[in-house]
């Protein structure tokens, strides 16, 4: 028994939506994932720059412990703090430079989103269409098919 190949159409409408459901995954998660990654990268800059904050403020407090003693106890925790305070600031700035990227990638993705959201209408009113396109086509041919019927006995008549 041979086996039958599936028409083209069939083929075509089943790969239509496949493409349109990627097309709605995509614009679904698309711009989500950037914000979701624009936010964590605020809250690192955020959690770098309070702990900057608090390293600047045991700098202020060893430089006044440094001036009131004059130990070089005080003297190298004061380096200590400083340095402390200068990677803070260096880890502060590369969290910046990050978010930054990633705002540019959110920035970008929006027109790219507005896109998918405009292809995925685009295809849905392909799909209504065809949809309407099919129904009006079966109708039709139900109806040629009553009118031959409504036709053939008349001829009939016409013949006897």
């Amino acid at each position: 028994m041979p086996t039958t190949k599936p028409h083209i159409v069939e083929v075509l409408e089943k790969d239509f939506h496949l493409v349109h459901s990627k097309i709605i995954k995509a614009k679904d998660h698309y711009l989500a994932t950037h914000q979701k990654e624009v936010k964590q990268a605020k809250k690192t800059v955020a959690a770098a720059q309070k702990k900057l904050d608090r390293a600047r403020s045991q700098v202020v407090k060893a430089a006044d412990a440094a001036k009131k003693s004059g130990s070089n106890a005080a003297h190298n925790q004061l380096k200590k703090a400083r340095a402390a305070a200068s990677l803070m600031a260096n880890s502060v700035g590369e969290a910046r430079n990050i978010m930054r990227d990633k705002e540019a990638n959110l920035r970008a993705a929006k027109p790219f989103e507005r896109k998918l959201a405009a292809r995925a209408k685009a295809l849905l009113a392909f799909e209504k269409a065809w949809a309407k396109k099919m129904k009006d086509e079966e109708s039709a041919r139900k109806k040629r098919v009553a009118q031959s019927r409504k036709k053939a006995p008349a001829s009939k008549k016409a013949a006897s």
